[in-house]
């Protein structure tokens, strides 16, 4: 009997997954193919679409987008150069603040010779040190101090560490010593090999820093080869508060050079620094009015035949960061600035308008050649991506067909194993018994899935459990909204068979429901009563209590009595069991149709107002007595008032005033009256429109944070 030879599992899964390797190539290679093809369709299609979008671009659009873009690479710029004055102020003060500390505690450090310059040394950075024609070197103490700064040598090398534009860094003293960290030692030594002596105190950075007192950058110097220009920032060196001398570090100013001269606004864009002496150090034009030359490096600009730009600079050295346009030699110019913190300069960047509106033809012009680069060099790139695909599917092939060897050994069998358990988990079936054990990641893995199981039938009850609560609490909160609106008057005009008068009010809650609410009924055929009330807080606790607030306010006063009355009462019952210590604020009143006159009380409302026939709006002010609730025993005031056929009252909450847009700024009473005398004499519930709407463009998009509530009574008297 012959038998037959079964294959081996490594070998099917060798040849498996390079078959799975190979088609995956293809079929990537054929994608790719078609996605180029709709790389190319698209790159055609976008082109068409760019110049019809610009086409319709608006020269106030793309002034905009010019000034955002101004000012951000002024404010970008600004603060890089910034930055690096900063932190050369940092490293001086460091340096003056380690010599201090030696000279307070000399007796804690030992003695380390510094060496005069050598000019062995040129081109290295080295500590050398030199000293004054005065100073008397064999002077014990001299030797002793320039012993201790010799301390200094190391922290003198550390600052040049991975900094180019570091010039040098020294520490000169009252005694005419001066130890120095630099390249150049061959400077320091005459043509018959003797050091030169250095006249520290004769250098502006040395004695403008002393007379300062403070750390203090210098002008800007062009360096003895004038091939490059720097400047020195210095910092006092004290002991015990008195002056012994100067910690300063030069640097090279190429990078800023290189930076103003890299800023890309086109060929026609300039930008330039200017220094606190209103002085031009560095700008991109070379041949206009901004070229640096002999006549033009110590003009101040603030002096500027041209006031538009003279005041340009003015404001961006008092430290002003703005966008503006402006007229310069005849031509409008877009130009941003910013200034620099640590020194006093500012950074500016200008450009022509004539750049900016450029013709449309012009723009689509640039646009197409730009796709079409565009387009050129995508179709490069996607052929160097398929030429990558096949490379690395080879290396591909070659590694799958390794790793086809050693998972048939090794990880086929507890895989499958794995595999088999996974695939049972699911719908309600989410156990998972883990019983691999292989001591490496794939047991590790078993026993996550295991551990996953169990968390997701916790979560699965948790969603579950938190879901039906939403449904439950959203179909309460909204069954509560209906009734809290139905609570509050909505039809109008109430009162049809009364023309006396002209009410409407509206309520408009933050969430879903509120604490604001306002109400007004008839006491009997000649009286009627007006209420505006705030609850304080938001939300549920505050709805409920609006409730109370309600029902007890209008069976008080249908009972009878003045307002003052009618609040104590109130007071009283809100204040017994009121553990959550709310509080409402009122303003109650009760006027006689017939006459117009009417009495008032006002528990630490709004202010109301009132136009007279022919009249303004105005806020009615009294003093207030304090909310209902905050305390029991209260005696509410109250006053009288009479309204003349024509007038009209407006009542509010402090939702109105309150009302801020997204620049938290307040909608205030001012506003209020303004958009309540846009059109004065308009009926109730214009009157209320009018101002939510002026409300709705002062908040824009911002959230509404308040209740919103108002009231519009308007007096016609008697008809006869």
């Amino acid at each position: 009997m012959t038998n037959k030879r079964k294959k081996s599992l490594g070998t099917t899964i060798l040849v498996s997954t390079l078959s799975l390797v190979i088609i995956t190539m293809l079929l990537l290679i054929i994608i790719m193919f078609f996605r180029m093809r709709s790389v190319q369709s698209s790159l055609v299609e976008n082109n068409r679409m760019l110049g019809k979008k610009a086409g319709e671009t608006s020269s106030s659009s793309m002034e905009k987008e010019v000034a955002e873009r101004l000012v951000q690479i002024a404010n970008g710029q600004a603060d890089i150069v910034d930055s690096n004055f900063s932190h050369y102020k940092s490293t001086v003060e460091l340096l003056a603040a380690d010599a201090t500390y030696l000279y307070e505690h000399a007796d804690e450090f030992g003695r380390i010779k510094v060496n005069e310059p050598d000019a062995k040394n040129d081109g290295k950075l080295v500590v050398h040190l030199t000293h004054s024609e005065k100073t008397d070197m064999s002077d014990p103490s001299v030797i002793d101090e320039a012993g201790l700064l010799g301390n200094e040598s190391n922290t003198l090398m550390s600052v040049h560490a991975g900094n180019p534009s570091m010039a040098k860094s020294y520490i000169a003293t009252e005694s005419g010593l001066m130890i120095e960290a630099d390249r150049a030692s061959s400077d320091k030594i005459d043509e018959n090999g003797n050091v030169t002596f250095y006249e520290a105190s004769t250098r502006p950075w040395y004695y403008e820093t002393k007379e300062a007192g403070q750390t203090h950058f210098t002008n800007v110097i062009p360096e003895a080869s004038g091939k490059r220009i720097g400047m020195m920032c210095a910092s006092p060196v004290t002991k015990h508060g008195k002056f012994m001398g100067v910690a300063c570090a030069g640097m090279y100013l190429d990078d800023i050079d290189e930076m103003v001269q890299s800023t890309r606004l086109g060929e026609t864009g300039i930008a330039c620094v200017v220094n606190n002496n209103g002085q031009l150090l560095f700008s991109s034009d070379n041949t206009g009015l901004l070229t640096i030359t002999a006549n033009t490096a110590d003009f101040d600009l603030r002096e500027s035949e041209d006031t538009d730009f003279a005041k340009l600079v003015s404001d961006s050295l008092s430290g002003m960061q703005d966008y503006r346009v402006i007229k310069f030699n005849g031509e409008n110019y877009y130009t941003a600035f910013s200034s620099m913190e640590t020194v006093g300069w500012s950074f500016i960047i200008m450009l022509p308008e004539t750049t900016v509106m450029q013709s449309t033809a012009e723009l689509l012009n640039d646009l197409s050649v730009i796709t079409g680069e565009t387009e050129t060099a995508t179709q490069s790139s996607l052929r160097a991506m398929m030429n990558s695909i096949l490379f690395i599917g080879l290396i591909a092939i070659a590694v799958a067909a390794a790793l086809a060897i050693y998972m048939s050994r090794i990880i086929v069998a507890p895989v499958k194993d794995l595999t088999d358990k996974v695939g049972r988990i699911q719908g309600k079936n989410l156990d998972f018994e883990c019983d691999i054990k292989t001591d490496d990641e794939i047991q590790t893995l078993a026993e996550s899935f295991q551990s996953m199981t169990v968390r997701m039938k916790q979560y699965i009850d948790d969603v579950t459990r938190i879901t039906a609560e939403k449904e439950r609490i959203g179909a309460e909160l909204n069954v509560a909204t209906q009734i809290q609106a139905d609570m509050l008057p909505r039809i109008f005009p109430p009162f049809p068979e009364r023309n006396e008068f002209d009410l409407y009010a509206t309520m408009d809650p933050a969430k879903e429901v509120g604490g604001d609410f306002y109400d007004f009924f008839l006491l009997d055929d000649d009286h009627i009563a007006l209420v505006m009330a705030d609850v304080s807080g938001k939300g549920v606790p505050a709805a409920l209590f609006m409730v109370i607030a309600k029902t007890l306010i209008k069976n008080r006063t249908m009972m009878g009595g003045t307002p003052s009355e009618i609040l104590g009462y109130v007071n009283t019952q809100l204040c017994e069991g009121n553990e959550a210590e709310l509080f409402v604020t009122v303003w109650l009143a009760i006027i006689q149709i017939s006459t117009g006159k009417g009495i008032a009380a006002n528990a630490g409302h709004e202010h109301p107002t009132l136009r007279h026939k022919d009249g303004l709006f105005e806020l009615v002010k009294y003093p207030h007595s304090p909310a209902v609730a905050t305390m029991d025993g209260i005696r509410f005031k109250e006053h009288e008032f009479e309204l003349k056929p024509g007038d009209t009252l407006y009542v509010y909450t402090d939702g109105v005033p309150e009302a801020t847009d997204k620049n938290n700024q307040l909608y205030g009473d001012e506003r209020l009256i303004n958009a309540l005398n846009t059109d004065p004499g308009a009926d109730a519930e214009n009157l209320l429109r009018i101002v939510r709407e002026d409300m709705d463009r002062f908040v824009g998009d911002a959230p509404q944070f308040d209740d919103i509530t108002m009231l519009g009574f308007r007096y016609f008297g008697p008809q006869k």
